[in-house]
C-alpha cells in the first residue's frame, strides 16, 4: 500500500476486513478508533447489524457473557456465545459470539480495536485462533499507526501548498482558512480525529501594524501543525489539530498570558470542529467583529 495515502488506507483495511470475515466467519467485521474517551466506527465489512461509519461507542467491560470465552486481558475477547456486544449501542441487537482486539501505538496507546461480531453462536472461535487472529490485528495496527504519524508532515505541506494569503501578515485568508478546515475535517472523518477552534478577536486589529504583530505572535505560539488565519474585520482564528475542548482550554490561557505580555489584548473563545462539510467556522466570521 501506499503509505500516508488515505484512501490506500481505506482500501487496505477494507481488503483485511474482508479477507478476516471469509476466513474466520462472523458476520461484521470493524475497525473502532478510540481518541480520548470517544470510540468512532472507522471501517466495516458485512452486515447483519445497521451500523454505520462515523457512529459512536462507548467503552465498558465486555457484558452479558454466558458462554465460553477467553478474556485474556482488559483488551482482548473471543466469546462464541455471547449476549450482548462487546461496546453498547442505542438499538437492540441480537448477538451471538463476538470478537475484540486491540490495536496500540506508541508508547502502548490504545489506539483501536478490531471488532466483530455475529448474531449466532460460533463454537469454532476457540483460544487457538488467538495467535493467528493477533497477527491479522497486527497488521492493522502497524497501518493505522503509520498513517497517524504522518498526519502532521500532511497538514503543513497543505499549509505551504495554499496560496490563501493575507497580504498584510501572509498567514492564511479566508479562502485558505475554508480548504484547510475542510482538509482537516476530511482527516477527522477517516481516522476518527477531533479538532478545536479558537476565535480571537478585539479594538485595534484594524490597524495594520498591530494586525502583523498579533499574526507574528500567534504563529510563533502555535504548534507546527496548527494553523492561524486571518478572517478581516480584526478576527482571527487558530485550528488546533487533534485537540479536546480541555486541551484548548489550555492553549487558549498560555496564548493570552503571551499576548498579554505584549500589550495585545484579545478576546479569545475555543470551539469544536464540526465535521460537516460547508460549515463556515467561526460563525463571527459571517458578522463585524466582536468588541
Amino acid at each position: 500500500m501506499l503509505w500516508g495515502k488515505t484512501h490506500s488506507f481505506h482500501r487496505f483495511v477494507d481488503t483485511q476486513l474482508r479477507d478476516l470475515r471469509e476466513r474466520y466467519g462472523l458476520s461484521l467485521w470493524m475497525l473502532i478508533r478510540k481518541t480520548g474517551d470517544d470510540w468512532r466506527l472507522l471501517r466495516s465489512n458485512g452486515s447483519g447489524y445497521a451500523l454505520t461509519i462515523g457512529e459512536h461507542f462507548r467503552w465498558p467491560e465486555a457484558r452479558g457473557r454466558t458462554g465460553p470465552s477467553i478474556h485474556t486481558n482488559a483488551g482482548v475477547l473471543l466469546d462464541a456465545e455471547a449476549h450482548s456486544p462487546p461496546y453498547p449501542v442505542n438499538r437492540p441487537m441480537k448477538v451471538g459470539a463476538c470478537l475484540r482486539l486491540p490495536l496500540y501505538g506508541d508508547g502502548d496507546r490504545l489506539l483501536a480495536v478490531l471488532c466483530a461480531l455475529d448474531p449466532e453462536p460460533q463454537p469454532h472461535l476457540t483460544e487457538q485462533l488467538l495467535p493467528s487472529l493477533q497477527r491479522q490485528a497486527f497488521l492493522l495496527e502497524t497501518a493505522l499507526s503509520w498513517n497517524l504519524s504522518l498526519l502532521n508532515q500532511q497538514r503543513v505541506s497543505d499549509f505551504l501548498e495554499d496560496d490563501g494569503r493575507d497580504p498584510d501578515t501572509g498567514i492564511l485568508d479566508v479562502t485558505g482558512w475554508s480548504r484547510i478546515l475542510e482538509k482537516e475535517r476530511q482527516r477527522c472523518r477517516n481516522y476518527g480525529l477531533g479538532a478545536t477552534i479558537l476565535r480571537l478577536h478585539g479594538t485595534g486589529l484594524e490597524r495594520c501594524d498591530r494586525r502583523q504583530r498579533l499574526a507574528d505572535s500567534l504563529a510563533a505560539l502555535v504548534r507546527e501543525q496548527d494553523m492561524v488565519a486571518y478572517l478581516g474585520h480584526g478576527q482571527f482564528a487558530i485550528l488546533l489539530a487533534e485537540t479536546s475542548i480541555m486541551q484548548s482550554l489550555r492553549m487558549r490561557a498560555r496564548i493570552l498570558d503571551a499576548l498579554a505580555a505584549k500589550d495585545l489584548s484579545v478576546v479569545c473563545e475555543p470551539e469544536s470542529l464540526i465535521l460537516n462539510s460547508g460549515v463556515l467556522q467561526p460563525e463571527v466570521l459571517l458578522h463585524s467583529a466582536v468588541h
